[in-house]
């Protein structure tokens, strides 16, 4: 029985429209403001942080790191530095930035050393410092690549399809990673919005599946609610569900062989990723060996059905 469900943690009720409550990333719709920044929060941050903008941050610290030690080596006095060649005010500092970024990775090429004991120390510190940053990043980069997450392919479009005597609501999903899940779980939620007293408020339904759990995913898993009298969709047309902020929320679980952990997966459907009358293409076949292949190139693909009457094909 698909009953109306209490709020999982979205809110119910708002002035206005709202748009989809889980992003196509599996992030959650909200911004938070007025908290501030805390400094306990810079690891999750650089954890969780896309890689090209971690690579860009880790990029621009070192670099801002070796320019705070030049300048800090002009501010001394650039005479306490040996093997500088006197040409021009932007190639004096370029060859002091350099051998920031030699003293800073302990490379140290012997052709510009200090040779004062002011320089030596800054160098002394800038050579711990260092080391102290490579530790950090390499931290950091295992705890990026160590960190267990699910990696899923969520077909772009959901369908309404034929099923039975009637019809339901289908999306499938395969693993995009190379390693096995087993002992999966599912859970899908209907919300779409009512209007009561002037304002919009959200209702949320736990939906029937056909199978909610799966031992094993070497393939693709098509999951199936039905629409029948204990459906909320039942009985009900596409122009009403457009009007009520249809939104599936989907929440998949497993357990990962190569982290040895469960993972998880976030995913929603709105009405415009809904294709009423469509029927999923089977996305693997055997080859002349007997070998199963999955096509990731079919697992998008569908076949437009009649809507108005049903295909029992």
């Amino acid at each position: 029985m698909n009953k109306q469900a209490k709020d999982p943690g979205l809110g119910q009720r708002f002035d206005q429209s709202f748009s989809r409550s889980i992003n196509k990333d599996g992030s959650f719709n909200v911004k938070r403001v007025g908290f501030g920044y805390s400094f306990k929060n810079t690891y999750q941050t650089l954890i969780k942080i896309s890689w090209i903008k971690f690579l860009c941050l880790i990029l621009l610290f070192i670099m801002t790191l070796n320019l705070l030690f030049t300048c800090i080596y002009f501010l001394i006095g650039i005479d306490q530095i040996s093997g500088l060649n006197s040409l021009d005010g932007l190639s004096e500092f370029l060859q002091v930035y350099y051998f920031s970024f030699q003293t800073f990775t302990t490379v140290g090429y012997g052709s510009i050393s200090p040779s004062g004991n002011l320089s030596g120390f800054i160098a002394s510190i800038e050579a711990m410092v260092g080391l102290i940053s490579f530790a950090i990043v390499t931290g950091l980069l295992y705890g990026r690549f160590s960190r267990p997450t699910a990696r899923f392919h969520y077909t772009k479009k959901a369908i309404i399809a034929p099923y039975k005597a009637g019809w339901s609501f289908q999306f499938r999903i395969a693993n995009r990673r190379q390693s096995q899940l087993i002992e999966l779980e599912a859970k899908l939620m209907l919300v779409f919005s009512e209007i009561t007293n002037n304002k919009k408020q959200r209702k949320f339904f736990n939906l029937n599946l056909e199978l909610n759990k799966l031992s094993f995913l070497p393939l693709n898993w098509t999951l199936v609610h039905p629409i029948d009298e204990d459906s909320p969709l039942f009985n009900k047309t596409p122009e009403e569900l457009q009007k009520s902020d249809l939104e599936f929320l989907i929440l998949i679980k497993g357990f990962d062989d190569t982290f040895s952990q469960v993972v998880h997966s976030r995913h929603s459907y709105i009405f415009d990723e809904i294709i009423w009358g469509a029927k999923f293409v089977r996305p693997f076949y055997s080859d002349e060996d007997g070998t199963t292949i999955l096509d990731a190139s079919l697992l998008d693909k569908y076949d437009k059905v009649s809507f108005d009457k049903l295909n029992k094909d």
